[in-house]
């Protein structure tokens, strides 16, 4: 028998012997309110749900999934991917050889869903243990380790979840591989390429490298900024320049902005395999086909230009080397980075010339003197021409000094061999 909400009680249910109470004149109001409230709140919860399911991401095992690292604990990280809950992967996956942690709270994650019972777990690369999941892995394009168990001529033999697997030599590394048997007894990870039959795979861990690359080169792109300093390795050398790697990142080290001194080849002071400090100086299409990441080692150094007034001033004779002859003029070597214009008119003084290098040669060192030096254009004009006219002044005034010495002499001579006769009763 069900007993009668106290609401909903009239004057006839008054125990015997007490006086009826009317009910409040709102009480089917309320009710009514009540009974809205109460459907509002269902609806909205059907909706939040429905809500969940469209925007929460749901995942499948071997799908590759990017997310943001939340949280790093002891021995598990979680990763918020956009699903309803974290996902969790090991922290040794994000470590090192050495285990030193290769990532930190925020950075982007690029992984693999290894399993989804309970909890979504997340692996970098999958650990084969069934044929099952090799053709996952295969199907997914994910990164799947396997056990190097022999090697020939060809490449090496590998174990990938009880499959015989197969790495041709040219697919071993990013350079190719002189040394297969180094790699024998090695577990690896690779990137299935074929699947040949029921037992026969075909492995290649040269495109799983290129792969961590390019994710490498990316988050290294995203931390360049015009004016930066970074180390780098020079990995190629060229007349034009060289080409340094930044971490993953190519950049162009021109000749102009190796050295403040002159360089004729980047082989004159660069080798491959140094490593050098350089400065950004532009950054254009980073991540697309025609990048292009320009260097410069002498931005990082002192420039000479900046206290050339100090070392030297107009009308001051300079020595220097003729390194570079045009049309117009040649140019001279005063001390490296510093160069001035010696013009074709100021070459020479005993004869009129039509182009300098009938006068003067590259590598030949000569006298100049400064006419003007312009430290804000880098540039210092010199004159051959004037420390020669000055040179034949100078060996002019001498000849004259001399003979009018030797004339002063010889008057002196003259002269006391005239007083010598007189004395002499002869003259």
């Amino acid at each position: 028998m069900n007993t009668p909400d106290k609401t909903q009680r009239n004057a006839t249910d008054a125990p015997a012997g007490e006086t009826p109470v009317a009910p409040p004149s709102d009480s089917v109001e309320a009710l009514d309110k009540q009974y809205a409230a109460d459907e509002s709140s269902a609806e909205f919860a059907a909706l939040l749900e429905e809500s969940d399911r469209q925007n929460y991401r749901e995942v499948s095992s071997g799908e590759k999934i990017t997310g943001t690292l939340r949280e790093i604990g002891p021995s598990v990280a979680f990763i918020d991917f956009g699903g309803r809950s974290e996902a969790s992967i090991d922290i040794r996956e994000l470590s090192d050889p050495s285990g030193a942690l290769k990532y930190k709270t925020g950075d982007a994650v690029e992984a693999f869903v290894a399993s989804t019972d309970g909890e979504i777990r997340l692996t970098l690369s999958l650990r084969a243990s069934s044929r099952q999941m090799v053709r996952q892995a295969h199907q997914n394009d994910m990164p799947i380790e396997g056990k190097v168990t022999g090697f020939n001529s060809g490449g090496l033999v590998v174990n990938v979840g009880g499959l015989r697997g197969f790495c041709p030599m040219s697919q071993i590394d990013t350079e190719y591989c002189h040394d297969p048997a180094s790699y024998a007894g090695q577990t690896l990870t690779f990137k299935i390429v074929e699947l040949r039959g029921r037992n026969n795979v075909v492995v290649s861990r040269r495109a799983y490298l290129q792969e961590e690359l390019r994710k490498k080169a990316d988050e290294v792109r995203r931390q360049l900024s015009k004016g930066d300093e970074k180390s780098g390795v020079i990995t190629r050398i060229e007349p034009f320049g060289a080409f340094v790697d930044l971490n993953g990142v190519e950049g162009l080290l021109h000749v102009s902005e190796i050295s403040h001194a002159r360089v004729k080849h980047p082989r004159e002071v660069l080798k491959k395999g140094q490593e050098v400090r350089v400065k950004i100086l532009g950054l254009k299409n980073l991540g697309k086909k025609n990048e292009r990441v320009s260097l410069s080692l002498k931005a990082l150094k002192k420039d000479p230009w900046d206290t050339v007034t100090d070392r030297y001033q107009v009308g001051q004779v300079i020595a220097g080397k003729v390194v570079s002859i045009q049309n117009f003029g040649a140019f001279v070597e005063i001390e490296p980075g510093v160069e001035g214009l010696v013009h074709i008119s100021q070459i020479s003084s005993e004869k009129r010339i039509s182009n300098p290098g009938e006068a003067v040669s590259v590598g030949q060192e000569i006298k100049a003197l400064i006419r003007e030096i312009n430290r804000r254009q880098k540039r210092i004009s010199l004159s051959m021409r004037a420390v020669e006219e000055e040179a034949r002044q100078t060996a002019e005034n001498e000849d004259m000094a001399a003979f009018k010495s030797n004339q002063a002499r010889e008057s002196q001579s003259d002269n006391a061999m005239a007083e010598a006769f007189r004395r002499a009763g002869l003259a």
